[in-house]
């Protein structure tokens, strides 16, 4: 080999080694420009949540409605007012009522004397039959007009009963204990049958939430998870409940579809009111005192690495900082993800082990000088 060509191949590996270590430093300045904030692995609750909306409403009602065609003579009761089981109510004026009542009476006693003179007379011609004194034919007809008069006082009898009870619910009472929480009448306008009267509460210290569900969030709502909630009239305070019920039906708005659920909430201090928008959290599972991660240390790397498809790595702070990177790329099994953090179950990390869940450059003060200069 030619003097050279040794020239030349020394030069070519010189320069070579040269671009190796420009490279390195130029990674190591990167990594050290680095500052790497840490976080103790602890034992704790790991909850998991969803965040839902819905409407407070009341969680007993008891709906009065008309009975009677008529004009409204006189309410007694008014909003938010406490009544007693068996209260009047309200008074309706039923026009020409009480008239069309009598002469369904006197109809009636009419069929029934009718009927009664009928039945003696069929009477008769049983006994006669037995004689052979009348035909069997003669015997029919009897029994046909005594079943024909029968039926006529029966349906006299239906249409008697029905105007009594539209007489009585001119008078209306309360069939509960309850508090006033609409009325949709009043004095003097007219009603008709089945028209809304009163919307009567049997308590106010319990209500019922209810929620939407996203579709993709319903399969891990069941019953008995517990809920808090709050909403905009008292921000700053926190009411709590239980799911009662996960409704199979579906909801459809705008091509997203949802699931409502009810839940049942405590309202002593008489705070909630029916129709109030509420911002809740479900919590859908937890786990207490497990060994845990902040979920930050899943997702912070200081350089690039392969991740193989379902495992999970974090990077653990080494006791002893050897070579280019004070952490240790560590492989781990978890449990429940929380929204917060992370259940660890792998026995290579231990309580107050410190993981690398953050980095951030250092400031250059003399840069931000310079630059605040400029």
């Amino acid at each position: 080999m030619t003097r050279k060509k040794k020239i030349i191949l020394i030069s070519a590996a010189i320069l070579t080694f040269l671009i190796i270590i420009v490279l390195w430093a130029r990674g190591c300045k990167q990594t050290l420009n680095l500052v790497y904030e840490y976080d103790k692995v602890t034992t704790g609750p790991v909850e998991k949540t969803i965040s839902v909306t819905g409407t407070v409403d009341l969680l007993e009602s008891e709906r009065i409605l008309s009975n009677v065609d008529g004009i409204i003579q006189k309410v007694y009761v008014d909003y938010n007012q406490n009544i007693k089981k068996g209260q009047l109510m309200a008074k309706i004026d039923a026009g020409d009522l009480n008239l069309r009542l009598q002469k369904a009476k006197k109809q009636l006693e009419k069929a029934q004397l009718d009927l009664l003179g009928i039945k003696k007379e069929y009477e008769g011609k049983k006994s006669l039959f037995k004689e052979n004194l009348i035909s069997e034919n003669a015997l029919q007809l009897a029994e046909l007009e005594y079943k024909k008069a029968l039926t006529t006082v029966k349906q006299i009898e239906l249409d008697y009963e029905s105007l009594r009870e539209q007489q009585n619910s001119t008078r209306v009472y309360s069939p509960i204990y309850g508090i006033i929480m609409s009325k949709e009448i009043e004095e003097g306008y007219p009603i008709g049958v089945n028209k809304l009267m009163f919307t009567l509460a049997k308590t106010l210290k319990k209500m019922k939430l209810i929620i939407s569900i996203d579709e993709s969030d319903i399969g891990y709502v069941k019953k008995g998870q517990m809920v808090t909630f709050n909403v905009s009239a008292y921000p700053g305070k926190k009411f709590d409940g239980k799911i009662d019920q996960v409704r199979f039906n579906p909801i459809n708005k705008g091509g997203v579809i949802s699931y409502e659920s009810v839940v049942i909430c405590n309202n002593t201090d008489l705070l909630l009111k029916p129709g109030m928008t509420a911002t809740a959290t479900v919590l859908v599972e937890e786990k207490k005192n497990v060994l845990r991660i902040a979920n930050d240390a899943f997702v912070v790397s200081p350089v690039d690495v392969d991740v193989p498809a379902g495992k999970k790595f974090i990077w653990k702070k080494k006791d002893v900082a050897l070579g280019d990177l004070p952490v240790d790329h560590v492989e781990v099994k978890t449990g429940l993800v929380g929204d917060f953090y992370t259940e660890i179950t792998s026995k290579n990390i231990e309580k107050g082990d410190k993981i690398l869940v953050r980095l951030r450059k250092k400031v250059d003060v003399k840069d931000e000088i310079d630059q605040y200069g400029k």
